[in-house]
């Protein structure tokens, strides 16, 4: 059995398979650093830890798209937010997917044991100062604040967990770096790093009348060597831009790499006072449903994330290098109110003719009136939390002062007006799935109920991409949860 992919789907599925008895080999693209390597050097550590390091966007350079590639992938980069899927969504799945697990209780049975497993709680997220002027300006506003939960254990929660996203130097973030692919390896699975899997291998013929049959992978392994692993079985789970490039690059079509969602978020900025050094403090502490509420399922919802100095100068706005270097002297006394969109327009990833992935996404009108609403809303809850000025990261930097006549409603339809779409306003991606959906209906999905592509028997896929329609919440123990599930059905398969 090979398993593409190390991180919150390739990870959990390898160790379930081990376990299970499976010969698992796990092939990950990214190197290895555990808690002594993690040097915490931004741009080093975009080089080192980060999908094609960091320099991945939309084909319109309208979104960059930030995932982990590591052993680990995500889950060692990211800001350990551990949402359970909502069961509004896991509903909304299984109408849009035709997959009873979804409602049934199965997904929901695996979130909970992923979550146990990782320690997932509430009680290790005290706010930074970031998360403090968040929830300040919530709670004066009467809106809606509540701690975030974190897959932590004996997190520090100081300053210097800001850094965590190069990598957390304590261990206590429960990446599958330390927790399920240990146990994989612990169950004589083996874990190959450096490796691009370039194409699967398929067989010929198929009893079934399906393409073919899955027997292993080719790849290229550090030093342009080329690696060919035979296996009885692939599962793709390298995540939702890299696993529909794989999937194409071996010769399948349909539904694959349709239906990508990218969880687009902006934010609205504010200048304070005190300093805030935003780059330090819990990763993640606080959030907000405020909108979601309010506006329905689709609407953003409210975070913080840490904000280096490599990323604030990409972020801020740019009118001229005199104001951006103002700004950036400045950034120590800056915070910001992240809006984080759930998407309901999709996106597609091609491969180019190399085989690498293109990835084509263009926000829709109702989701660019969503970001709006929810960058006018941030901007409201910096000004309550005390900001001497709220200004968007628009290419043109359009600002306000709290307390001046009719300044805010003034502010929020210039950004309006300005618009989110085609690079006009800083977009970010920490969140893809959707390329490979799961669904009983070919015609409108990759992968079917048991996790096997429709095109291809043996071959099965096991993270993001699965996602009928954007989860809403950082996704990691969805992903997880999926990954979890899969097991069972592909052992059986295999049995």
């Amino acid at each position: 059995m090979a398993v593409v992919g190390s991180g919150a789907g390739g990870g959990v599925v390898a160790a379930e398979l081990a376990r299970a008895g499976l010969d698992v080999v796990v092939l990950e693209k990214g190197g290895y650093l555990a808690e002594r390597d993690f040097h915490h050097q931004e741009g080093d550590a975009y080089r080192d830890l980060y999908l094609y390091a960091q320099t991945l966007t939309t084909d319109d350079l309208a979104c960059r798209i930030v995932a982990g590639s590591t052993l680990g992938g995500g889950t060692v980069v990211n800001f350990s937010t551990s949402f359970a899927t909502p069961p509004a969504v896991l509903a909304e799945w299984a109408e849009v997917s035709g997959v009873a697990a979804f409602a049934s209780g199965e997904v929901a049975d695996s979130l909970e044991a992923v979550a146990g497993r990782l320690g997932v709680t509430e009680g290790q997220s005290r706010p930074g100062v970031r998360d403090q002027l968040l929830e300040r300006g919530l709670e004066r506003l009467g809106w809606h604040a509540g701690p975030l939960p974190r897959n932590v254990r004996g997190c520090a929660q100081d300053a210097g967990c800001g850094w965590c996203g190069f990598g957390c130097r304590l261990g206590a973030k429960q990446s599958t770096l330390v927790t399920y692919l240990e146990e994989a390896a612990a169950a004589g699975a083996r874990l190959v790093v450096g490796v691009d899997a370039r194409r699967v291998l398929i067989s010929s013929s198929s009893a079934t009348g399906q393409a073919g049959r899955a027997v292993g992978l080719e790849a290229v392994a550090d030093g342009g060597h080329r690696l060919v692993v035979r296996a009885r079985a692939v599962v793709a789970a390298a995540g939702a831009v890299e696993t529909p490039a794989l999937l194409l690059r071996s010769g399948l079509g349909g539904q694959v790499g349709q239906h990508l969602r990218l969880h687009p978020g902006t934010a609205a900025m504010g200048v304070f006072g005190e300093p805030v050094r935003w780059w330090e403090g819990t990763l993640q502490a606080r959030w907000s449903a405020e909108l979601r509420q309010r506006l329905g399922p689709y609407a953003p919802i409210f975070e913080t994330v840490p904000v280096h100095p490599g990323t604030a100068a990409v972020a801020l706005p740019w009118q001229s290098a005199a104001a951006h270097r103002a700004l950036m002297e400045r950034s120590a006394n800056l915070s910001l109110v992240g809006v984080l969109c759930r998407d309901s327009g999709a996106g597609r990833v091609r491969v180019d003719r190399d085989g690498s992935p293109r990835v084509r996404y263009r926000l829709n009108a109702a989701d660019e009136a969503r970001m709006a609403a929810g960058v006018a809303a941030a901007g409201e809850v910096l000004a309550a939390a005390g900001a001497s000025e709220v200004f968007s990261i628009h290419r043109q930097r359009f600002s306000f002062r709290p307390g001046a006549p009719d300044a805010h409603r003034a502010w929020a339809d210039a950004t309006r007006q300005a618009g989110f779409a085609g690079g006009r306003a800083t977009l970010a991606s920490y969140h893809q799935m959707g390329s490979c959906r799961m669904g009983a209906d070919p015609a409108t999905s990759a992968v079917g109920p048991d996790h096997r592509t429709h095109e291809v028997e043996g071959l099965f896929v096991a993270d993001a991409s699965l996602f009928p329609t954007a989860s809403g919440v950082n996704p990691m123990l969805s992903v997880m949860a999926l990954a979890h599930r899969a097991a069972g059905p592909i052992a059986a398969a295999l049995s």
